[in-house]
C-alpha cells in the first residue's frame, strides 16, 4: 500500500487497475466528491482524473507509475459550462434530454458521467442511458442499461441498473427495430423519473448503417441538445438538420487512448461474470410464459415422428422442427405435405442463448442464460441473478448472444432461428 498527500487544486491522473482510499482531505473524481473513508477501484482498461479539493492525503495500491501529476486538468472547462447551460434552459416539468455522439473510444461514457453528476446537484434526478451495448457500462452488454441517479457515481459498472431492456448483441446493425423499440421504451420511463436524461451512444457514425441509425435515434428522441465529441468534423453529416442551437461540439481530450478488442472484451465480460455472480438456475413451464422474438411457442402443436417438437406456424412462415440431430430426408416421408417451408433447428444450439425475463407488461426483470430448453418435461431451464418470485414472469424474450455459466462470451445465434 502506498500514501501519496496532494495539494489544494492538484490534479493527478490515476489508471487502473487501482484501489484508493481518502484518509484526510476531499477528492473530485469525475464530479463526484469523495472523502475520508471512502474508497475508488479503478478497473483494469480505466483511468480518472482526481481533483484535490483540500490539501489530501490517499492510500492506494496501484502499480509504480499509475499515479501521475498533471500540470491542468483534463477534464475541458467547456463540460461545466455545458452543464450550466443546460440548467438554465431546462423547463421545470419537462424532462431535459441530451444525446452524446461520437466515434469509438472518443470519451462518450466518461463525459456522461462527469456531466449527469454535475446536473445531479443543478436539477436533481439525472438519467443515463447505456445504448452502447457493445461496450455497456450500466447492466451486462447486449442490453440497454438506465441508471436514474440520486447521488454522483463514478463507474456505472459498479451500479445496479434501475432498467433494462435486451437488445440481445453487441450491435444494433441486425435489430435496428428492437433498438429504436427499447429507446422509446427507456425514454417513457425516464420522462416518468428524471428531470434530465443523457443518452450514450455507440460510436456507429458512419456508412449506412450507422448513418441510419444515428438519424432515427435523432428523429425519435428529439433532443434538446445533441453533444459531438470529436477530432475534426466526422460527425457534421449526422447533425445538418439541426439548429446550431441545439449542437454542442467538444474535441476528443488528449487524454483519450484508444482501448485494445481484448481490453473491450475483457471489459465486457467483467461487468457480464458481475451481473451472473449470484445467479440461480431456475425451471419455467412453456404453459406460464408467451415468447418474443422467435417462433418457438407462436404456432399450433403438431405430432411429427422424429422430432422433440413440432409446430405450425402463422400464413406462410412453415412448421419449426427441433430434432436431436440433423433433419434427414427419410425422416419426413410419413409427414403431412401441406406443413409448408420446414424450420428446422437442432436441440442443444440453444444453450448459452441470453434472453429477458419479462412481466406482464413486458417490463425486464432481469436477463438470464437459457441453460436449456427441456422438451420432455416442457419447461425452460435459466441461470439468472433475478431474486424475485418466479409467478412475476409472464415472457421470454429471446436474444442473439450466447454466454457461457459465467457470463463470458460464448457465441452467437441469428435471429429467426427459433
Amino acid at each position: 500500500m502506498k500514501t501519496s498527500t496532494f495539494q489544494k487544486n492538484d490534479f493527478h491522473l490515476l489508471v487502473g487497475p487501482a484501489e484508493l482510499t481518502v484518509q484526510t482531505g476531499q477528492i473530485e473524481v469525475i464530479a463526484a466528491k469523495i472523502g475520508p473513508g471512502q474508497k475508488v477501484v479503478v478497473p483494469l482498461g480505466k483511468r480518472v482524473p482526481i481533483l484535490a479539493l483540500d490539501e489530501t492525503t490517499i492510500e492506494y495500491e496501484a502499480k509504480d507509475d499509475a499515479l501521475t501529476k498533471m500540470e491542468a486538468s483534463s477534464v475541458p472547462a467547456e463540460w461545466d459550462q455545458l452543464a450550466d447551460k443546460i440548467a438554465r434552459e431546462r423547463t421545470a416539468g419537462k424532462l431535459y434530454k441530451i444525446i452524446v455522439m461520437g466515434e469509438v473510444d472518443t470519451g462518450k461514457t466518461f463525459f456522461s458521467t462527469y456531466l449527469a453528476n454535475r446536473l445531479i446537484d443543478k436539477l436533481g434526478r439525472t438519467a443515463i442511458l447505456d445504448c452502447d451495448t457493445g461496450q455497456s457500462d450500466i447492466g451486462p452488454p447486449g442490453t440497454f442499461g438506465m441508471l436514474v441517479m440520486q447521488k454522483p457515481a463514478i463507474f456505472l459498472t459498479e451500479e445496479t441498473p434501475t432498467h433494462l431492456y435486451l437488445l440481445g448483441a453487441h450491435s444494433p446493425g441486425l435489430h435496428f427495430l428492437p433498438a429504436m423499440t427499447g429507446l422509446n421504451a427507456m425514454m417513457r420511463k425516464a420522462k416518468a423519473e428524471a428531470d434530465a436524461l443523457i443518452i450514450d451512444t455507440t460510436g456507429w457514425v458512419q456508412g449506412d448503417g450507422g448513418r441510419a441509425i444515428k438519424k432515427a435515434k435523432l428523429d425519435l428522441v428529439n433532443p434538446d441538445l445533441v453533444v459531438l465529441m470529436q477530432r475534426g468534423t466526422e460527425l457534421e453529416h449526422l447533425v445538418k438538420h439541426l439548429p446550431p442551437s441545439r449542437i454542442a461540439r467538444l474535441p476528443v481530450s488528449k487524454k483519450a487512448s484508444p482501448t485494445s478488442q481484448m481490453e473491450r472484451k475483457g471489459l465486457r465480460e467483467m461487468v457480464s461474470t458481475r451481473y451472473f455472480r449470484d445467479a440461480r438456475v431456475v425451471t419455467l413451464p412453456f404453459r406460464q410464459v408467451f415468447t418474443d422474438r422467435c417462433f418457438f411457442l407462436t404456432g399450433s402443436p403438431l405430432t411429427l415422428e422424429g422430432t422433440l417438437h413440432a409446430e405450425k406456424l402463422s400464413g406462410w412462415e412453415g412448421t419449426l422442427v427441433v430434432t436431436s440431430g440433423p433433419l434427414l430426408p427419410e425422416m419426413t416421408k410419413g409427414w403431412p405435405t401441406d406443413l409448408g417451408m420446414i424450420r428446422t433447428f437442432i436441440a442443444g444450439e440453444e444453450r448459452g442463448l441470453m434472453v429477458a425475463l419479462l412481466d406482464a407488461a413486458q417490463n425486464c426483470l432481469a436477463i438470464a442464460r437459457l441453460e436449456e430448453i427441456d422438451f420432455l418435461n416442457n419447461q425452460f431451464r435459466l441461470r439468472t441473478p433475478f431474486k424475485g418470485s418466479l409467478d412475476q414472469i409472464a415472457g421470454i424474450q429471446f436474444g442473439s448472444l450466447k454466454l457461457n455459466e459465467k457470463g463470458e462470451e460464448a457465441g452467437f445465434l441469428e435471429p429467426g432461428s427459433l
